[in-house]
């Protein structure tokens, strides 16, 4: 039975549990089915990516169930390591979200292939993100493990939805070509950490 108030009326409508449960389970599978759309445009982009010799992750955003941008890493094309596909693609897209925050219409999701970094995951805090779905865990440089009620008030309040382990497989095996490609210590040392992330799934 749900309830609705309006101008101090009462409207009850009732639906049959069952039925209630058969419509709650059809939402959650249609933005499951959403997910993976999404998702899989951001691999896309993290195929370009290292096809280009960058780092493989791509991203997209999506306000409203509105594809809004795509973008991929360009670490070592542009030879700056703050362009992350997360943080370009969020702030080429600032105004807009802060349209949509100021009116309260607050469904942004980020779908990235990998785990957020520290920079990614602030610059989605502070964009007011409520929802990052991503691919592949980072056990260099993810930080989503991050506990908000360790910070600030402020954080425990803006901090977003997160959701992980959509296509990793496949994202893992894109990683693991580039870094066998780099053929550096460095790159071997963080392949190591991958492998040995890989084979407790």
């Amino acid at each position: 039975m749900l309830e609705y108030v309006c101008l101090g009326l009462v409207f009850i409508i009732k639906i049959p549990p069952p039925k209630l449960f058969k419509y709650a389970s059809l939402y959650k599978s249609m933005n499951e089915d959403l997910d993976h759309k999404y998702m899989r445009l951001a691999i896309e982009e993290a195929k370009i990516s290292l096809q280009n010799g960058d780092y493989p992750v791509g991203a997209v955003l999506v306000i409203n169930d509105k594809i809004t941008g795509k973008k991929r890493n360009c670490l070592h094309s542009k030879e700056d390591w703050a362009s992350h596909a997360e943080s370009m693609l969020i702030r080429e897209n600032s105004k807009l979200i802060k349209s949509y925050i100021k009116n309260d219409l607050s469904d942004v999701i980020l779908y990235t292939t990998l785990e957020p970094c520290l920079m990614c995951l602030g610059t989605s805090v502070l964009h007011r993100i409520s929802k990052i779905v991503y691919a592949c865990p980072d056990p260099h440089g993810g930080a989503t493990k991050i506990n908000p009620k360790e910070l600030t008030d402020w954080y425990v309040r803006k901090w977003p939805e997160i959701k992980g382990g959509l296509y990793k497989e496949e994202v893992y095996d894109l990683m693991i070509d580039f870094m066998k490609k780099q053929n550096t210590k460095v790159w071997d040392k963080i392949r190591v950490l991958y492998e040995d992330m890989n084979s407790k799934w």
